[in-house]
């Protein structure tokens, strides 16, 4: 079946999702509170759904992968109070801490859910801007 969106358009859509990851880590110091506090777990969570639409660029995945990511995200969240010596270990490197994180906060999981909301936006957005651009056959 022919994917709604060009798998290279979703993989751009996770290149530059990573590039705001990276962005939001170097500017994150310069912005407003609520956003130095809580708009990493915004741009975390948009950033594996636009991952997982590279592997299933389909508009009837849209709401999947974006429940998907979103209840991973909070799973994680609330895996943080999980504290065996190997995991404190791994979640006290910088990589560790990124991807994993290092302590349960409950104060994380709205802006998961603001993440997951603009996820889908952009997934929307993305399959509407592809359908309205390929010619029907």
């Amino acid at each position: 079946m022919r994917p709604d969106v060009n798998r290279a358009v979703a993989a751009l859509l996770c290149i530059t999702l990573t590039a705001l990851c990276f962005g939001y880590a170097w500017l994150r110091s310069d912005l407003p509170v609520w956003w130095r506090l809580n708009g990493g777990g915004v741009v975390y969570v948009v950033f594996w759904i636009t991952f997982g639409f590279v592997f299933f660029p389909y508009r009837r995945r849209v709401v999947a992968i974006c429940v998907t990511a979103t209840a991973l995200t909070c799973l994680l969240e609330i895996l943080q109070l999980w504290k065996p010596a190997w995991l404190l270990k791994f979640r006290a490197t910088k990589f560790g801490a990124a991807l994993l994180g290092s302590e349960f906060a409950w104060q994380d999981i709205p802006p998961y859910l603001i993440g997951g909301i603009a996820g889908y936006g952009l997934l929307l957005a993305a399959c509407s801007l592809s359908r309205s651009k390929t010619p029907d056959v």
